[in-house]
């Protein structure tokens, strides 16, 4: 499969979410406890309902929070 980047769309799409909600790259402490803090809320919203439209949500920012773990936790 060989989807096309809409980049035009994509471009405002990805800067409203990011206003929006800490979807990126972890690269310091601050934003690490931002995003767990939106992954704590996110889970009190969703909690285990699958159907919900931000579920899949809850495992990219779990996602993102566990790469930074595991590039910042001492051995």
């Amino acid at each position: 499969m060989n989807a096309a980047l809409d980049v035009e769309k994509l471009v405002p799409v990805w800067q409203a979410l990011r206003s929006a909600a800490p979807v990126s790259h972890i690269e310091s402490e601050s934003d690490y406890d931002r995003t767990t803090a939106f992954l704590n809320n996110l889970l009190d919203l969703v909690r285990d309902d699958a159907g919900h439209p931000l579920y899949s949500l809850i495992s990219v920012v779990g996602d993102l929070i566990e790469a930074y773990e595991i590039d910042h936790e001492p051995l």
